[in-house]
């Protein structure tokens, strides 16, 4: 018969001590216990949310023929500035002048000179906030909606008023984006009750958002839709007889009618998009243009269809799911008409830029700005059909 192995090892004075695989196996049980009390307790712990299913439609193709197929449109993009990094919205004063903010609450001014070339950004504002929409009223102040701070406008010094903060006896939890009426009414959203862009409310998939109105004469400010699942970009018809307004976490753009027949009434405008609608904003043919902050994340969708596996999901630290809700790294922008018919979409697969947050048509460009998460800088493509 074969000898047994030696199972001993000599200690430092040479004496033979058996091996310590019973200390290993033993080590190895109590953390093997160890985890599965782990699970179990996180089984156990009730969900923060109580989710909402809702089985989304299967997103449109990038494969075929037609106004969604991919192209690298995008994908040419050159740099107009570095600061700010994110520049969550663009906009554009009288002279032709750039404007837009970051998320450390300073606001830029781009200047082009003769030949169209940008020029060096300069520091125009800082609201101690998180500027995301801008854009001027009648008086040449710079109307902003500031994640933190609320509705604001400010003059040409740089001087910061609050217009509002609150409505109907409730704070403005996240002012995101606006736009601004012929006669100075401001439209704009209140992203979420959350106050915060957070997984949870991903998870939960119930409406938190609200489209409002400042009237500046009154300096009141009214509630016109609640309801909406993450409000987001705010945009005018041409002949103002509605507002849009992206519902980022449904993939859809919600119609409020101003006037005619349908007044006071909502209705959808365009919906399964191929993404996260963002921002939109109008040109001069009246079409709108959205950019998508990212393209449909297949796990997010799967987990809306099962409310158990979104409420584990939210159990989960914040910092283990910003991998999960990250932009995918693929730019993407779409152009609209005034019924929400989708004229073309603009790509960029290759992910040099992505985290689109903005999409404007100015001067035969496309101006392109971010968000946190995504690519850095202000560009632009030449608008070339």
């Amino acid at each position: 018969m074969p000898s047994k192995p030696d199972l001993s090892v000599k200690d430092s004075q040479g004496r033979k001590t058996k091996k310590p695989r019973k200390w290993v196996r033993r080590t190895g049980l109590s953390l093997l216990a160890v985890i599965l009390l782990g699970m179990v307790i996180f089984m156990l712990i009730p969900s923060p949310v109580q989710p909402a299913k809702w089985l989304a439609s299967s997103p449109p193709s990038f494969e075929q023929a037609g106004p969604w197929q991919q192209n690298n449109k995008l994908s040419s993009a050159e740099l107009v500035t570095i600061a700010p990094k994110f520049p969550e919205f663009i906009t554009f004063d009288k002279e032709g002048n750039l404007y837009t903010g970051d998320s450390d609450g300073k606001i830029y001014k781009v200047a082009f000179d003769t030949k169209g070339n940008p020029q060096k950004a300069q520091l125009y504002a800082d609201t101690k906030g998180t500027p995301n929409g801008l854009m001027f009223d009648a008086s040449g102040n710079l109307i902003v909606t500031d994640v933190k701070k609320g509705l604001l406008s400010v003059d040409p010094s740089g001087n910061v008023t609050v217009l509002a903060n609150q409505v109907d006896g409730t704070p403005i939890y996240l002012a995101n984006e606006l736009d601004i009426a012929k006669d100075g009414t401001i439209y704009f959203s209140d992203t979420s009750n959350y106050g915060s862009v957070v997984f949870k409310e991903i998870a939960e998939n119930k409406p938190h958002g609200r489209l409002l109105k400042y009237d500046p004469a009154t300096k009141q400010t009214t509630v016109l839709l609640e309801g909406l699942y993450f409000a987001n970009g705010v945009a005018l018809s041409a002949d103002e007889d509605f507002v849009l307004v992206a519902e980022s976490y449904h993939y859809q753009l919600t119609r409020y009618w101003l006037k005619g027949p349908k007044k006071g009434t909502s209705d959808i405008f365009a919906d399964n998009l191929a993404g996260f609608p963002d921002n939109i904003t109008r040109d001069d043919q009246g079409h709108f243009w959205v950019g998508l902050f990212t393209t449909r994340i297949p796990f997010v969708d799967q987990m809306h269809g099962s409310p158990w596996l979104a409420g584990m999901m939210a159990k989960l630290p914040q910092s283990l799911l910003s991998g999960a809700s990250a932009p995918v790294k693929h730019g993407l922008a779409i152009e609209l008409n005034p019924q929400g018919k989708l004229i073309g979409s603009w790509h960029d697969p290759e992910g040099s830029l992505y985290g689109v947050t903005t999409a404007v048509n100015h001067d035969g460009y496309l101006y392109i700005g971010t968000a946190p998460g995504g690519s850095q800088g202000v560009h632009r493509v030449l608008l070339t059909k």
